[in-house]
């Protein structure tokens, strides 16, 4: 199994990116987790419009095309992408409208970067909402994307994930396997083709009280993309995995989440999204982190072929 990293993890050690690409590929990495870090969540929530996705089709090629061809060279693939988040704003009609283009834009550099999976993130609509207003507003907004991804042979996949309410991380119907699932294959349904999947992420499902186990059971086939970091059950601190742990008390399941990622048939990539792990330590030990990193996504890679073949005799 390939073993994936955010890109600006990279990036943070150099900016050049033939030396980004070709260090990836030393420390073990084939595939790269692009991030839209061009427009952050901060600049969203202030409404500050990014002039990145601003840029024509023409332009935004020419931006990721040294980009695609330093990570070929190495032999390194973009298995997905991450749109910016939030995914929308409720009141905010202006703000969505930017948002749902910067959204087109990122399936088309998905194309681009032969990218078959774009990530994008629930929408917490409201606090005091049912989980059926809840399903239509995501059925609503996430079909309007159907064409475009259809023409562009991209999938959409949305990521469990959290909102904050008086202070702390709650849970909603987002964060949910049972309310994903049903999203997804009714989405799919209304494109008459697989234009959307599901991203698990461990630490959110950590953070969510979640059984990692048995909602990656549930997600199934869906699951077509990992977000792959350790938490320490309260905070998405975004660790190495093990690194939560504080003396006999593990912060993930993840024995139960390579079993369940081996009961599933999990063939794609080991990707991790280990910011907080990796940008703890000083720039000088970042590159000793992403090897520790890489080291623990080859044996997730192996225990999980080693249950699969277990499960099989079984």
């Amino acid at each position: 199994m390939l073993v994936g990293i955010c890109d600006y993890l990279i990036k943070g050690i150099t900016d050049n990116y033939d030396e980004c690409y070709k260090l990836a590929a030393e420390l073990g990495y084939n595939s790269v987790d692009l991030s839209s870090r061009e427009w952050s969540v901060g600049e969203i929530y202030k409404e500050q419009m990014s002039g990145h996705y601003d840029k024509s089709l023409e332009e935004l090629e020419a931006y990721y095309k040294p980009m695609y061809e330093a990570a070929t060279k190495y032999g390194i693939i973009f298995n997905q992408l991450h749109a910016p988040f939030p995914t929308a704003r409720t009141g905010y009609p202006e703000l969505n409208d930017y948002i749902h283009m910067t959204f087109e834009k990122c399936i088309h550099i998905a194309r681009m970067l032969k990218s078959k999976y774009l990530v994008v993130h629930g929408v917490h609509v409201d606090n005091h909402r049912t989980v059926e207003e809840d399903f239509q507003y995501h059925l609503d907004l996430f079909s309007t994307f159907i064409p475009l991804l259809k023409e562009q042979g991209v999938v959409m996949c949305i990521e469990n994930t959290y909102y904050y309410y008086v202070g702390r991380i709650n849970c909603y119907s987002a964060s949910n396997s049972e309310f994903l699932v049903r999203l997804v294959e009714e989405l799919n349904k209304k494109a008459g083709a697989e234009c959307f999947g599901l991203c698990y992420d461990v630490g959110h499902g950590n953070i969510t009280g979640k059984d990692q186990f048995q909602e990656i059971l549930a997600y199934g086939d869906h699951l077509k993309v990992l977000h792959i970091h350790d938490t320490d059950g309260t905070f998405d601190t975004h660790l190495i995995p093990y690194t939560a742990r504080y003396t006999d008390r593990q912060g993930t399941d993840w024995e139960g989440v390579l079993k369940a990622l081996a009961k599933i048939n999990y063939n794609g990539v080991i990707n991790f999204e280990t910011d907080g792990g990796i940008l703890g330590f000083p720039k000088e030990l970042r590159k000793a982190a992403l090897y520790l990193n890489a080291e623990i996504g080859k044996y997730f890679s192996d225990r999980i072929e080693a249950y699969k073949k277990e499960y099989q005799k079984a």
